[in-house]
């Protein structure tokens, strides 16, 4: 069983939407999953259950505890979502949760304790997190080995995941208790020099704790959660759908092949992310544009497109560590273009720039302006 935090004390870098989406496809590859709301917004909760009734009981019962009374427990308050899906509510009321323990001893492990009696009942226990560091993100981390950091490309992304690792830090030395963290890139355009400069700058400084997959801003994303919805279940034809699809993707690889620091796989990896070889957006060079995608565990990765008739078989790329490249001498002009990752297509998640396919999909789409490319 896996226990994941979803992290960061700034708003507005979509970590609810990570937190319910990530469940949503662990789901879907049949894991058994509990999606815990820590939020006193209760946007987990919300954007799960929007046409449901407002919960009787919430999480902030089962902490609030009292010795002699009768208080619910994790499987008293746990709704069903989705098959293999289960959430955990949280309202308001959780807001009240740090002054009522205040004082209490071991008040940080009441969530671990509470947790303790379903652990084994699930695959993976995801928890969202309130948008600060305090006894309920303290809570959190105590009951998890792991935390994801969603974070938008700007400078004060840079700046406050600095910071949330010394918290971690913190945890470790005085609690004794280790948590393994890695940073999610969010709301990625690519538009901007400004934005792909930031990102250079967040694997270059976390390596390899910050994942592969980014997730592009979608507007899809946002329209899922007001319906009460996972993008799995809104709208499988979007950015939004194939960024979380990978994204789990990439946690699961953990599940199969944990590289262990100091191999030569892994130190590849790392020199990779460092510099030497880095995915991005196509990339006009005097040989030819060069197409990268990081696709960890992929076996074969081929790029199809208007250039080479959309036959994948004549797009195998070249696998070095995760990383997949190809160089394709281009015209002038826009061309569309897709990965086919073990034999599904998917856009380009590094480029932002798509168009509707004829056949009702996306493809990618890289400009040409003489030796140029633009995005």
């Amino acid at each position: 069983m896996r226990s994941i935090a979803v992290m960061n004390q700034k708003g507005g870098c979509g970590k609810t939407i990570t937190a319910i989406n990530i469940s949503a496809f662990l789901a879907k590859e049949q894991r058994r999953v509990l999606l815990v709301d820590m939020d006193p917004q209760g946007h987990a909760t919300l954007g799960l259950q929007l046409d449901a009734a407002p919960p009787g009981k919430t999480i902030s019962e089962v902490l609030l505890r009292e010795s002699g009374k009768e208080t619910p427990r994790i499987p008293d308050i746990t709704r069903n979502v989705l098959p293999d899906f289960d959430l955990v509510p949280a309202d308001i009321m959780l807001s009240a949760v740090p002054e009522k323990l205040s004082g209490v001893a071991g008040r940080e492990n009441r969530l671990a304790e509470a947790l303790a009696t379903v652990r084994h009942q699930y695959h993976y226990i995801i928890i969202d997190c309130p948008p600060n560091i305090g006894l309920l993100t303290f809570n959190a981390l105590m009951a998890c080995s792991e935390a994801i950091v969603p974070m938008d490309p700007s400078f004060f992304s840079l700046h406050g995941i600095a910071k949330f690792l010394e918290t971690l830090d913190m945890v470790a030395r005085k609690a004794r208790h280790e948590v393994s963290a890695h940073a999610l890139i969010t709301l990625y355009t690519g538009r901007a020099q400004f934005v792909r400069e930031v990102v250079e700058d967040i694997r270059k400084h976390l390596g390899e704790k910050a994942f592969s997959t980014m997730i592009r801003f979608s507007v899809k994303l946002a329209e899922a959660a007001s319906h009460g919805l996972p993008i799995s279940e809104y709208c499988k034809r979007s950015a939004g759908f194939e960024d979380y699809e990978m994204l789990v993707d990439e946690i699961m690889l953990e599940e199969r092949e944990r590289p262990v620091l100091g191999s030569v796989a892994e130190q590849e990896r790392i020199s990779l992310l460092k510099g030497h070889l880095v995915p991005s957006a196509p990339l006009a060079t005097n040989e030819g544009v060069i197409f990268t995608l990081e696709a960890p565990g992929a076996q074969r990765v081929q790029l199809a497109g208007d250039f080479n008739h959309w036959a994948p078989d004549e797009g195998d790329m070249e696998c070095s560590g995760s990383i997949w490249q190809k160089i394709v001498e281009l015209t002038p002009g826009r061309h569309r273009y897709r990965y086919v990752v073990d034999g599904r297509w998917r856009t380009d998640p590094l480029n932002a720039q798509v168009e509707p396919s004829p056949y009702g999909d996306y493809d990618s789409v890289v400009d040409l302006e003489g030796n140029r490319a633009g995005n």
